[in-house]
């Protein structure tokens, strides 16, 4: 019994597998890609296949990539795509369906983590009933939600390099996973020689593993290091990309459109004023790693999505795609769903705003019926309710520590129960 039911389920998965290459074979290879390309909530100057192209083009005519503002991803990263750019629809597909599998892996790996660890904590007499319990199917709900998220498959469509960072991000999740702070470092460095930010990342990592730290560190910085050298050789002694790509990022001069909150910020910022709010807006992004980490010492996992969605939330840059791994690791927090107050309404909202982008954009630039600020007030709306989302997650997980710690029943003062609140 326990065989046949092993087979039906590897069988239903590569069904799922199956659709989920269809759906990406559906869109890649129909012009309804060509349409995801232009869209501004899929790709970004940082991440678009059309500018990868470019660059490709302007390297096989012996010209600078970098000389003009058109390309923005690092040397090593054009070598690679141009490798591919023959079959490069194929190639997005099988970086997703990569994905998908290793974080269905990393997942239940940590959720096992996750359990073993509670199991083995002192807790309140009270809350031993609700210790978490091991779900062998945590791995499985990551899988699916990865797999049919509309936002990884118009990503993959679109040929957003996003895909490639996903799947780093999903292989930065199995080195935690196994408790690798080398993997995660190497892994930690290709992913921020192409974004610079997911660095952040490291920190919870290394202030867990206190004693792996320095190894962690030197394997970063090495790993950093080799492959800026690599790049300078390949652009023949030039540093001319570091400008194109990091500069780009950490000035942010593009002001298109997109889902986050920073192109409508600065372009209407007078110009005086731009550095110095610029400087605050790029250390917000820095400023949670820290204190997260802190806060929840013995969570990695828990502050990793925190990080991944701060980033998503804040970088210059964004796109729907910076939203995949975070809502795929939801499933980690199915112990602390009981507890979320807002769940259900950041979900209905990220459904109607997520059909409302398109609307809005086609009033406002093919009809001419509206303005900038009405996009922004949908992209700003979506931004609010992620936020809701994860500061709603986190306070569940301190809700639930709590209880934990306290028990299940509230205490009395003057005869009266209280009620835990956050301060």
């Amino acid at each position: 019994h326990y065989y046949i039911t092993n087979n039906l389920s590897f069988a239903v998965m590569l069904g799922e597998f199956a659709v989920g290459v269809f759906l990406r074979l559906a869109t890649s290879l129909t012009p309804l890609s060509h349409w995801l390309e232009e869209r501004v909530e899929i790709t970004t100057p940082t991440s678009s296949w059309k500018r990868i192209e470019e660059g490709i083009a302007l390297k096989q005519f012996g010209l600078d990539p970098y000389a003009g503002d058109i390309v923005h991803e690092p040397p090593l990263n054009i070598m690679m795509y141009s490798l591919i750019s023959s079959y490069s629809s194929y190639f997005f597909i099988l970086v997703d369906i990569l994905s998908a599998l290793l974080l269905k892996i990393s997942i239940d790996r940590i959720h096992k983590n996750m359990v073993d660890q509670e199991d083995n904590e002192e807790c309140h007499s009270t809350f031993e009933k609700l210790k978490m319990k091991l779900n062998e199917k945590t791995g499985y709900y990551s899988l699916l939600i990865f797999l049919f998220n509309p936002y990884s498959i118009a990503l993959c469509a679109s040929k957003s390099t996003q895909c490639t960072t996903n799947l780093l991000y999903a292989v930065m999740l199995y080195g935690v996973s196994i408790n690798s702070v080398v993997l995660v470092s190497v892994v930690t460095a290709l992913a921020s020689y192409s974004t610079l930010f997911p660095v952040m990342v490291l920190v919870p990592i290394f202030l867990h593993h206190r004693n792996k730290a320095l190894t962690g560190i030197v394997t970063f910085v090495v790993s950093f290091s080799l492959l800026h050298y690599t790049s300078y050789l390949v652009c023949g002694g030039n540093w001319s990309y570091v400008q194109s790509v990091y500069g780009f990022i950490l000035t942010v001069p593009d002001y298109t459109p997109n889902i986050g909150a920073a192109w409508y910020f600065f372009s209407e910022m007078f110009s005086h004023f731009t550095v110095l709010f610029l400087s605050v807006y790029q250390l917000n992004l820095l400023l949670y790693s820290l204190p997260l980490s802190l806060k929840f010492p013995n969570s990695p996992p828990l502050v990793i999505f925190s990080l991944l969605m701060v980033l998503a939330l804040f970088k210059p840059y964004t796109c729907v795609g910076d939203y995949v791994v975070p809502f795929a690791m939801l499933p980690l927090w199915l112990h602390l769903f009981k507890y979320l107050q807002q769940f259900y309404v950041v979900a209905v909202a990220t459904v109607v705003l997520t059909l409302l982008w398109p609307v809005l954009w086609y009033l406002w630039v093919h009809c001419l019926n509206a303005n900038s600020n009405f996009y922004f007030a949908i992209t700003l709306a979506f931004v609010l309710f992620q936020s809701f989302l994860l500061s709603d997650i986190l306070y569940a997980k301190m809700r639930r520590d709590y209880a934990l710690k306290n028990g299940i029943e509230t205490k009395k003062i003057d005869g009266q129960d209280t009620v835990v609140t956050l301060n």
